[in-house]
């Protein structure tokens, strides 16, 4: 299994992740090398905002194809920005109890 680190700053060229079509950007990523088999280190160094519409595309969704055992085992996040860590928590939530009806 490779390692593939995706510095999220530099994917969306910008510190601020707010969009959608940000995270749609990152999910694309992610979504390309967990199929083929590495594993995703997603950066958040040198992110300075972010928020909610962003990680429902980006990490959210993943829920859509990937279950928590496989996305545990191929993804691992880093530098997420301080006080971001409740949003995150709720968005794999809301992901985990919507993808699975």
């Amino acid at each position: 299994m490779n390692v593939v680190t995706l510095d999220v700053a530099a994917l969306i060229h910008s510190p601020s992740a707010l969009t959608r079509e940000q995270g749609a950007i990152v999910h694309k990523q992610i979504v390309e090398n967990l199929e083929s088999g590495n594993k995703v280190i997603l950066d958040f160094n040198d992110i300075e905002s972010l928020i909610t519409p962003f990680l429902n595309v980006s990490i959210g969704k993943l829920y859509e194809t990937f279950n928590s055992s496989q996305l545990n085992k191929q993804l691992e996040i880093r530098n997420f920005p301080e006080g971001t860590g409740s949003k995150f928590k709720m968005v794999i939530e809301n992901a985990k109890q919507y993808y699975s009806n």
